[in-house]
This record gives structure tokens, sequence and C-alpha cells, in this order.
């Protein structure tokens, strides 16, 4: 053990050296030149209406117009306007998006999770500051928009630009960095459901090539689930605190050189927003938002991320960048086994992760009729997951087919499943723009990526005793039944289990795979991409594009008998056409794209023993289209729409003996749209949002009672903005629609839970609130 911790700690020292000299490369290189440059004025990193705002997820320096990703860009201006908290309210605004209360995110009808659901590493990124949150912070995060500068929604695969975990898409969120000047700025919010928040922003020079900037929030939101029968309103209460602090420095003799360096600490804890319930979920309007949990029931996740970010620009055309990121995250998640009011045993579940990643990039703008981006990318991604299952209480109608009425034996199982995974990956990424006549751009794009992985698992039962139980309908047995029945249950009160553990295991009631299993896998892929794009004049592009994207394989475990079977890597080959246009006199932008994708060796889940494990079981196709408009027809408003169509489809897929080909995607709505308007008069404003997403499914099976439900919300805004205060009430979902965002149903129970039940979430009632702002 002593000796595996020592090479794990060489390794750590190696890979942050490895960072460490990088970022130091950049810095000796920027002093070959000296002279002063300034921090970046804040007002600069504020497009205003229709300037020409440049795209930073493509790792690439373009214009909207120039770009071929279909993308939404959402600024400061913007995020504030409408009032997004977080950012499950600004992806209501772009289509072809969804999300939910359980965090869980979609593009093009593509869900984090897979096509299937699955147990394999995310599908699309959500980026922080160029940091990339991993899977226990994406599961449930709610990114607060306060103090960012942007967010772009990047649809279609970015694995040629962003890499690991990105065959869907990607969402990147740049906050406020420094500045040259003071300021502050301080948001209060009081809502129903007894939910408030606090955030405070600001910062300023600490010398001549020293800025800083601070931000913090705290949330509190009881949330809008009720607990029975003590009927506590206050049971799904979530606390959230995020601090983070931002240090820029330039040193006056070194011209073209700026350094940041970002700190930041994520706490949630709370009680998750789902109820279980008997029969079947979403059908009982008296059980909605409701729990009868027994057992204590938390989440709490913790994330911890630094980020250092080195820039060298030897002119105005060529710049080098260096992006050395390192995150921690921790989860504890304790919650009743079997969701109601019964004895059915607890889950204990403790996530760690531990990332550290390393990108040197060198960009360079109109060199000849070049623009592109060289770049070198490594990162090392640890997982470790370990889950206790105790007091599982199995009655003998689910082991032996007893009728419950005559049911006179139960079992206590206590297992255990841990999961370990350490992935290195590595990549060499090019993309060019090259002018060509004619009004001509051709794009050639290509990344080498390379992943070893390290995965084991083990699933083991840890005790498995009988106990003697009074049959249910023991008490009607004529003849004295009812006394019978009492005097059994004081006989059986003392009663010492019997350890059946060894017939659990050899029946496959009780997992054991005999310790860890797994082993190594490494893959390789080359993706390449291609565009062409006719700037027809100044107003109009068109272009086509097609670009290859993938998601590496790995290692699952069978947790019956310890069976290990690798699961190769999946690709997508992505076709898209479309247009963009930009009308300055009017105001006005539109853009369009029309997508084709082919998905191969899709990584899906089948079930293995009592647990899922991930096969390359499946091959599907989608295609769709998105189209957005901006558009100020008078100084005052501004108009803003989204429209997202999408058709998925399993052409193969077998699992668990039942043929899902012909289904749709889980989480994939045909339909997706929204329209909003900004009005400002003086100093009042108003905003409001109307956005529509279509019904889907939660579960390959296309199975009718288990649905995301179709929803149509309604979002307002009413403000007076002074020079320095500004008061604001608004309201959400102010229909008051009753919709349900994810379901799942257990016609036969499962282990714990032998009658029918079902899992729910349900989307925010309505709420209204007031919001003050002070700003200086």
């Amino acid at each position: 053990m002593a000796g595996l911790r020592s090479r794990v700690v060489h390794l750590q020292e190696v890979d942050m050296k490895t960072s460490l000299t990088a970022g130091l490369c950049c810095l000796a290189l920027a002093m070959l030149s000296p002279s002063l440059s300034v921090i970046a004025d804040e007002r600069e990193q504020l497009p205003k209406r229709l300037e020409e705002v440049i795209v930073t997820g493509e790792k690439i320096q373009r214009s909207l117009m120039e770009t071929t990703t279909s993308i939404s860009v959402f600024d400061a201006e913007s995020l504030a306007s409408q009032g997004d908290r977080d950012l499950a309210d600004m992806l209501r605004r772009a289509g072809n998006t969804t999300s939910n209360e359980e965090g869980n995110i979609s593009i093009r009808g593509i869900s984090q999770a897979g096509a299937g659901g699955g147990t394999g590493s995310p599908l699309i990124s959500v980026q922080v500051d160029g940091v990339t949150l991993d899977e226990t912070s994406q599961d449930g995060a709610v990114v607060d928009m306060f103090d960012v500068a942007s967010v772009e929604v990047l649809r279609g695969a970015q694995s040629s630009s962003q890499g690991r975990n990105a065959l869907a898409g990607a969402v990147v969120i740049n906050t406020r960095e420094p500045t040259r000047e003071w300021d502050g700025h301080l948001r209060l919010i009081a809502t129903e459901h007894d939910a408030g928040s606090a955030a405070f922003a600001g910062g300023g020079p600490l010398s001549d090539s020293f800025a800083f900037r601070l931000t913090g929030i705290a949330d509190r939101d009881d949330g809008f689930v009720t607990h029975q029968p003590d009927n506590n309103p206050d049971f799904a209460r979530t606390e959230r605190q995020v601090l983070r602090l931002k240090l820029a420095y330039e040193p006056a003799y070194i011209d073209g050189f700026d350094s940041l360096l970002t700190l930041s600490r994520d706490r949630r804890d709370g009680q998750p927003d789902y109820n279980i319930e008997r029969g079947v979920s979403g059908t009982d309007p008296d059980k909605r938002r409701t729990s009868w949990v027994n057992e204590e029931s938390r989440d709490l996740v913790e994330s911890d991320v630094v980020s250092w970010r080195n820039r060298y620009a030897f002119n105005d055309k060529v710049t080098l960048t260096s992006v050395t990121s390192y995150m921690t995250t921790h989860q504890d998640y304790l919650r009743d086994y079997d969701g109601l009011e019964d004895d059915g045993g607890e889950n204990i579940i403790f996530n760690d992760g531990e990332n550290l990643t390393q990108e040197l990039r060198l960009n360079f703008t109109g060199v000849g009729r070049y623009t592109g981006v060289l770049g070198v990318y490594a990162g090392r991604f640890k997982k470790d997951n370990t889950t206790y299952s105790n007091n599982i209480t199995v009655p003998s109608s689910y082991l032996l087919g007893i009728p419950e009425e005559i049911d006179f034996l139960y079992a206590e199982i206590d297992f255990l499943s841990e999961e370990h995974s350490d992935a290195r990956n590595v990549a060499l990424f090019t993309e060019v723009d090259i002018q060509l006549p004619w009004r001509l751009t051709a794009t050639l794009g290509l990344r080498y990526d390379r992943e070893k992985l390290d995965a084991n698992s083990r699933f083991d039962s840890l005790r498995g005793e009988a106990f003697f139980n009074v049959p249910s309908g023991l008490a009607s047995f004529p003849l004295g039944g009812e006394q019978i029945a009492e005097w059994w249950t004081d006989v059986l009160s003392n009663q010492s289990g019997i350890d059946i553990l060894p017939l659990l295991i050899a029946t496959g009631a009780a997992p054991a795979t005999s310790g860890l299993q797994g082993g190594e896998t490494t893959y390789s892929a080359l993706l390449p991409k291609a565009a062409l794009r006719f700037d027809a004049s100044d107003e109009w592009s068109f272009f086509l594009s097609y670009s290859q994207a993938y998601r590496a394989g790995g290692v699952s475990v069978d947790s019956s008998n310890g069976e290990v079977f690798p699961f190769d890597p999946e690709y997508t080959d992505n076709y898209e056409m479309g247009f963009r246009a930009e009308f300055p006199e009017q105001r006005l932008q539109l853009a369009a794209n029309v997508f084709y994708v082919e998905w191969e060796d899709q990584q899906v889940p089948v079930l293995r023993g009592l647990f899922y494990a991930t096969e390359n079981a499946a091959n599907s196709e989608l295609y769709g289209t998105e189209l957005s408009l901006g558009w100020q027809p008078w100084t005052p408003l501004t108009l803003t729409g989204s429209l997202g169509w999408v058709e998925t489809e399993f052409l193969n897929y077998t699992a668990q003996g039942e043929d899902y080909s012909g289904n749709e995607f889980i989480f994939a709505p045909r339909f997706t749209g929204s329209l909003g308007a900004v009005l400002r008069v003086g100093a009042w404003m108003a905003s409001a949002n109307v956005s529509h997403r279509e019904h889907s499914f939660t579960r390959p099976s296309n199975k009718e009672t288990e649905f995301s439900e179709a929803r149509t919300l309604l979002d307002m805004r009413l403000g007076w903005e002074g020079e320095h205060l500004s008061a604001y009430l608004f309201g959400r979902n102010l229909t008051d629609e009753d919709y349900i965002t994810e379901t799942y149903q257990f016609p036969d129970g499962y282990i714990g839970a032998t009658e029918a039940r079902g899992y729910a979430t349900y989307g925010r009632p309505r709420e209204l609130g007031l919001q003050l702002e002070l700003r200086y």
C-alpha cells in the first residue's frame, strides 16, 4: 500500500510539474518583449447590441457570422434583462436544448447520460472559465448566472476542439474578469417557497500590474416537496454557497503578456426534489410533490477549482496561451432505499473526483490567408465511487415467489459496490480557416486523441440474514387468527437472523464479484473536421460542414459473477448546412442550421446481474434543424426567438430481451422553442419570455408511463433601473403549469420494494419574487 501511494504521489507530482512548466515557459517567452499593456476595460467584456460577438468556445477567433457551428450566445445584458438565475433558466431560450430539476441537459435530443442513459462519461461538456465540470459537478449542477460575462451553447459535435465528453455539444460559461476600475455589485432576491439569494461581486486594481475580482453567492431554497405525514414544507431545503477569486497580472515591463489565476469553491447541501410513489408515479394528484421517506435524505456536493491562464501576444496576430486546471469534487449522498415509509433500508454513497489538465495552444489571426489554432492537451481524470446499501429488506414473496398473504419469511441484505477509474488523455489538435477566391473560406480541422483507462469495480454482499415474519393474512384467519398473530409477533420480537448469504449469492439474489475486477484499455481516435463557407455579401453567408466525434471506450463488470468485458469507443459522423444573416441598419440577425448525424457502436445500458453495465449495443441516427432570430425594430425594444426540431431513432438496439429499434432517444423532445422581448423606456424596463418543450421519453423502451411532460412556460419581469439602485418584480411559470420533468416506473418493484412503485420529479410551480441590486 505504501508503494502504491508513493507511485500515485509521484505521478501527481509529474503531472503538476508538467503543467507548471508549460505556464512558466509562456511567462518566460513573454519576457522577451518589454513594454506596457493594460487589463481590458470592463466595458469591452459586455458586447452591445449588434456589435460583433466573438465566439470563444471553438478556441479560434470567429464572429457569429463566421462560425458554422449552431450556437446561441447570451451576454451579460441578455442574462440580466430576462433575469436568468441559473443554467436551466437560460437554456429555455436556446433551441434544441432542454434541462430538468435534476440538472440533466440534452442538446439535439442527446442527453448528457447518452441516448439510452448509461454509465459512461457525459456527452455534453459544461465549462466554467475554461474548466470542464466533472460528472459529480454536472449532476444536478445549477450554475448561477450572477457575475457571468457570457454563455455559449454549442450544438452538435465539438470533439475536434473540446475533446472528450463533447460528442453532443458544449456549454461554455465565462465569468467576469478583473478590470482597471473599481466596481461593486450587490444582489438580493426573495421569492416564494422561502427561497432567497444574496450575492456580491466587485474588485479593481491592486497596483499598476495587479487587479482582482471577488464573487460570493449564498442561496437558500426550501423547495416544493412536502414531507408526509408531518406535513413539513421545508423538507426539500437546499443551500448553496459559491466563492470565487480572480487575480489578474499584467506586468508593466512585459508587453503583450497577461496572467489570470482563478480560485473557486462551490458547496451544495440539501434534499433532492424527487419523490417515490406507490403504483404508477404521476397519476395521483394527491401524491405529486410529496415524500414519505422514513430515512434521512441528503445530498452534499463540494467542488474546488484552481485554474491558471497565461497568454503572450507576440503581435496583434499571434498569441500563445497556456491553461492549467486542477479540480477536486466530493459528494456524500444519503437516501432512503425504498423511497417510502417502509423499513426497506438506506443507501450511503460517496463520490470523489480529481482532475488535472494542461492545454497549450497557439492562435494566429490573419496571417496571410490563414486564421487558426494549433494545440496540445493532456489530462488525468480519477473517479472513485463507494455505495453502501444497508438493511435492504427482501420478503420471501420476492425470493421464493410465495404469495404475500402467507409470506412467513424475509431477508435483510447489506451489500457494497465500488468503482474506481483513472484515465489519462493526451491530444494534438488544429483547426484553420483558409481564405479562398470567390468569397469562399475553407475550414480544415484534425484532432488526435488517445486515452488510457484503468477501471475496476467490485460488487460484494456483506450480510444476508433470514427472519421469520407474521404473514399478513394471518390476522384475518378464523378461529383466533388475530390472537395468534399477536402471540407470534411477541415470539419473533427478539429473534436472531439465520445466515443465508451463500444461498443468496448462489441464486443471484445478492451481488458478488470476489473483489475488484477490471483492467486497462487504451483507445485512440483521429477526428477530422471540414467546412466550406460562402460569403454571398456582407449580410449573408452560407456553409456546409462535416465533423467526426467520439467517446472513448471502457470496462464493465457483471455484478453477479465478476465477469469483465470491455466496450469500444462510439463514433458519430455529423453533416451540417446552414446560413447566417446580419442586417446592421435593420438591427436584425438570423441563423439556421440543418443537420444529420449517424451514430455507430453506441454505448447503451444493458442489465448485467442486478445492475446496469455499458455495452456497444446500438446504432442510431438523428436529424433536425435550428432557427434563431434577434431583432431590434426600434431602440427601446429587442425581440429574440429560437426554434428547434429533431428526430431521433435507434436503428438497432436490443437489451433485456426487448427490441428498442425504431424508438426515440431519451430526453429528446421533437420541438423546442422560445420567444422573448425586452422593452426599456427611460429608467423602466419590462421583459417576457415564453418557452415550449414537447413530450419526450425517459427510457429507450418508450413506454407511455415513463416520460418528460410537455410544457409551455411564461416568465416576466418588471423593473426600475437607477444609476446605482435597481428594483425588479418577477414571475416564473406565471401560468402555474404543473408538469413532470422525469419519471420511471417499476411495476414489479425492486429489491427492498416488492410492490409497484414509480419515481418522479416535477417542474417548479409558479414563483413570484423581488430583486434588489446596488452597483457602484
